[in-house]
């Protein structure tokens, strides 16, 4: 397994736990969720970026 193949399941979990965060606060509602949502939205996006990020680079390295 190489080290790219690594980044991107952590960057894959990172992204489904904060996936979970995000559900978990909005499940539970109130004010910590309306001051929380955007930031966990936001934190979602960014990992998930960042694995398409990461295959998109795998896929460049195996063909290039």
């Amino acid at each position: 397994m190489s080290l790219i193949t690594v980044f991107v399941m952590v960057a894959a979990l990172l992204a489904a736990i904060s996936l979970f965060n995000g559900v978990s606060s909005m499940a539970h509602g109130g004010p910590e969720d309306r001051s929380a949502s955007h930031r966990l939205m936001f934190q979602r996006v960014a990992w998930q970026g960042l694995a398409l990020a990461l295959i998109l680079l795998a896929l460049f390295e195996s063909y290039g």
